[in-house]
């Protein structure tokens, strides 16, 4: 029945470049999630986007820099978007608690998201059996410290706007992001079999409590 097909699957309706790209990065990140990225093929992830195979190289290249661009545009769009909303110029009296959750947070759902992704660049870094994938991994870990040097810069501005006695932005935003992906890639190191894992809520409050006391210098308030 004509229309009765998704949108996705419709090759013969013809598309702008934007649109072809992100209907690629949403079925390759659906399947590299769901399959890993050595079972998955160039023709799957141009079925499920509904586009030719020559699409995909086209646009990316190969599988391997597809799989860069399927990690890497999110991540740099969230820290973009979150550098800009708290400019220091701007928000040199906002809430600082509040401020830093929506990284810690962000964060957070983003490493969750993208957790085998992330773990198939870990292992690759390992491995190196295949180079191509090896190569795409240590690229994605030298933008990915850029986007973080954006981060690192904003942290220093806020430093500057509230007089902060001491703060070292490289080692603070390291322990926070290296945290949380502590949390999302290796809990089972982190908390026992038998122990009730805390809820992701908490994980991120907790997170935020230490990066914000240990950027500032404070002491967190104890509850009596």
């Amino acid at each position: 029945m004509i229309g009765s097909e998704p949108v996705g699957k419709r090759r013969n309706v013809r598309r702008a470049p934007d649109e072809v790209r992100a209907l690629a990065l949403k079925a390759a990140h659906r399947l590299f999630s769901a399959q890993g990225y050595h079972a998955t093929t160039t023709r799957q992830i141009a079925d499920e986007a509904g586009v030719g195979e020559s699409v995909i190289f086209r646009h990316f290249g190969s599988k391997a820099e597809l799989f860069e661009t399927t990690i890497l545009t999110p991540f740099g769009e969230f820290v973009d978007e979150w550098v800009t909303t708290w400019d220091a110029r701007t928000t040199a009296t906002a809430d600082l608690v509040h401020i830093t959750e929506t990284f810690v947070k962000g964060f957070f759902n983003l490493a969750d998201e993208h957790q085998e992704l992330l773990r198939t660049l870990v292992a690759a870094r390992i491995d190196r059996s295949d180079p191509g994938l090896t190569e795409v991994a240590a690229r994605v870990g030298g933008k990915l410290a850029g986007h973080l040097g954006l981060v690192r810069r904003s942290l220093l501005e806020h430093g500057e706007a509230r007089h902060f006695r001491s703060l070292d932005a490289p080692v603070s935003v390291a322990m926070a992001v290296g945290s949380v992906l502590s949390l999302v890639l290796i809990d089972d190191w982190l908390f026992a079999p038998d122990q009730r894992r805390p809820g992701k809520t908490r994980q991120i409050r907790e997170a935020t409590q230490m990066l914000l006391y240990g950027v500032t210098g404070s002491a967190a308030p104890r509850s009596h």
